[in-house]
């Protein structure tokens, strides 16, 4: 019987010592990708345009001209009908955008009608997209001056660039 509880006693002291599993942890880390340089916009303004009126935090600009307003803003790039949304309120599939291209750069315009407070709005607008941002130039001007403005606009909108 002594030997029996010896035998258990070592038994049971030796349980104890069995090999202990190890863990380890891999951390992944999410890299956020690393976007470009935002370029600089080139825009020839009519000579009637004030200063911009309004900075807005996106790096976005507001001027007031002649029967329209301008806006010139960079956004973020990749989702196209975000842009648009953003812009006109318009999804994408509900407008017929223009896609060309400019060089390098892929070039969307499109314009659209909506109601304003004085009457019917007319909009123009074009992005231009080189992957990492969206470069947006609007113009909105009562729908009566839109074939007034029209050879303008034409002259704005074509001079819209990147350097």
């Amino acid at each position: 019987m002594k030997k029996c509880m010896l035998l258990l006693f070592f038994v049971f002291c030796l349980t104890g010592c069995g090999a202990a599993e190890t863990f380890e942890t891999v951390s992944d880390e999410i890299l956020q990708p690393v976007m470009g340089p935002v370029r600089q916009i080139d825009l020839k303004l009519p000579d009637h345009a004030s200063v911009s009126v309004m900075n807005g935090t996106d790096g976005g600009k507001l001027y007031l001209c002649d029967g329209y307003t301008l806006t010139v803003q960079t956004l973020e790039g990749g989702d196209l009908d975000k842009t648009i949304r953003s812009l006109c309120g318009f999804r994408k599939e509900d407008l017929t955008v223009l896609q060309t291209a400019r060089g390098p750069l892929r070039c969307h315009e499109w314009v659209w009608t909506c109601a304003g407070e004085a009457g019917d709005q007319l909009g123009r607008a074009m992005v231009l997209s080189e992957g990492d941002y969206h470069y947006c130039l609007t113009a909105m001007a009562d729908a009566a001056d839109a074939a007034s403005l029209e050879p303008e606009w034409n002259q704005l909108f074509s001079s819209f660039s990147l350097s």
